[in-house]
């Protein structure tokens, strides 16, 4: 959709399009992404129709709208948590917690409980397995994901959780690495004593 933002709110925007006027949600993180009232804006549209309320949620970009429809096709996350969770985190945020396994950090949306969280994990881990983590540079993602995968699970077995061992690689991560200079790296990040 594109037209002219007319009106914004906590959760909402309206968008005048050729003079009709259409109430659209949007995440907090859409909200930021968008320019001053009365100029022209362009949002990727999700349609949800429920009982007899059709409601439109909008989007920054394609990438969080894939991620919200992802979101809302776990059963029993509706629309309002899918927002809720997009308000919370980035996109990338939200995903290097569904790969990390951390259902604390997921919690801290509003409305997500911790059986929430874990369900999210469970449904969509797998399909963002090959993601890179957060902060990890995109070009040669896939080639990096088998890398930084070694380096977190060799952190994992010297005690540190998954979500800190993958912002401590994500910390060390130089285009050269090789697997050990990844681990130290890694370990000197966290503390300066470790890892020499």
């Amino acid at each position: 959709m594109i037209g002219s933002l007319e009106e914004q709110a906590l959760d909402y925007v309206v968008i005048d399009l050729h003079h009709m006027g259409y109430k659209v949600k949007v995440s907090a993180n859409t909200l930021n992404e968008l320019p001053s009232l009365h100029s022209e804006v362009k949002l990727f549209l999700h349609q949800v129709i429920k009982d007899d309320e059709v409601a439109l949620y909008g989007f920054a970009t394609t990438d969080e709208r894939e991620i919200f429809r992802t979101i809302i096709g776990i059963s029993g996350i509706g629309p309002k948590a899918g927002i809720g969770l997009l308000s919370q985190f980035s996109r990338d945020e939200l995903i290097t917690h569904i790969i990390s396994d951390d259902a604390k950090s997921i919690t801290r949306a509003p409305g997500i409980g911790i059986k929430t969280a874990n369900r999210i994990i469970l449904e969509l881990r797998d399909r963002y397995k090959d993601y890179a983590p957060l902060n990890l540079p995109i070009g040669g993602a896939k080639a990096l994901s088998s890398i930084a995968s070694e380096a977190v699970n060799g952190l994992v077995g010297l005690g540190y959780s998954i979500s800190e061992a993958s912002e401590m690689v994500a910390r060390a991560y130089l285009p050269d690495s090789s697997l050990e200079d990844l681990i130290t790296g890694a370990l000197r990040s966290q503390n300066p004593l470790k890892g020499r």
